[in-house]
């Protein structure tokens, strides 16, 4: 797996009222080409910080990072609130922005325009006022917009936030669809339900990586290794998190000695485990 950034005892310190404060800390972690990772933490954690640095966004304070700056490689950017980034009056306008500032000749426009919108799950009329659009609607423009200049990895932050549960369905199919295609994903969210479809997970705390690996691991720990069972030893509940209801049942039964037969994410899931062990 190709190396995207690499950091190496990364520090990004700030100045606050009380004095200088480190946002990132003795940081090391490497992101690979087609990797989807969950960066999960409270407020002021550092996860808007780290996909700032990984966007070249912010400088860091000590330490290195190493990043693939071949064309078309340099990462897209969406941000937790999409009128923050929002500068176009129609949808053609805001996606085609940044390729007409690249001088994009207007039949490439034209088609790039096209192929971004289908990959952001947009059917709407190129001529469409933005201030027309719902949130999700404008959060899947700016995907479409981050990807329309060619770039393969998308740094989404908090992306779903301030989305109803059936827009924040659609931005994060969207995003696994877009996984799916090879582009890389790096979300950072505050929200368990939004780790089950990642790769891996980093959980970070005071700014320092407190948790690195799959999101089974983080929400069941070494479930399954013959030891009684407790959720209070996974690196979830260990860490304050509370892990979506699926898991929360799956985790109760395991308290009581029913093995499953897999460890269980979604509700379906934990529906096939609960009629395999029925049958």
């Amino acid at each position: 797996m190709r190396p995207l950034w690499r950091l190496d005892n990364a520090e990004v310190t700030v100045q606050a009222a009380s004095g200088p404060r480190k946002v990132l800390q003795g940081l090391n972690l490497a992101v690979g080409e087609g990797e989807y990772i969950a960066v999960v933490g409270r407020n002021g954690s550092g996860k808007s910080t780290l996909l700032r640095v990984l966007g070249g966004l912010c400088p860091l304070s000590g330490g290195s990072l190493t990043a693939d700056g071949e064309s078309g490689r340099q990462p897209g950017y969406v941000f937790q609130n999409p009128d923050a980034q929002i500068v176009g009056e129609t949808v053609y306008e805001e996606v085609c922005f940044g390729m007409e500032n690249r001088g994009v000749p207007l039949v490439e426009m034209a088609e790039r325009f096209r192929r971004a919108m289908a990959a952001a799950g947009m059917d709407v009329h190129p001529d469409t006022p933005v201030e027309r659009l719902s949130g999700g609607q404008k959060q899947l423009l700016c995907i479409a917009g981050a990807m329309v200049t060619g770039a393969q990895s998308l740094l989404l932050d908090e992306p779903a936030s301030m989305l109803d549960l059936d827009t924040r369905s659609a931005v994060l199919r969207i995003a696994r669809e877009l996984h799916e295609r090879g582009a890389t994903i790096v979300w950072a969210t505050q929200s368990m339900d939004e780790l089950v479809p990642a790769t891996r997970v980093i959980a970070l705390v005071n700014g320092g990586i407190a948790y690195d690996g799959t999101p089974e691991r983080f929400f069941y720990g070494s479930a399954g290794n013959g030891r009684m069972f407790d959720p209070a030893e996974t690196p979830c509940l260990s860490l304050g998190f509370r892990p979506p209801y699926a898991i929360q049942v799956a985790h109760r039964l395991l308290q009581i000695g029913i093995e499953l037969g897999e460890c269980p994410m979604l509700d379906g899931q934990l529906r096939r485990a609960v009629t395999e062990l029925c049958r």
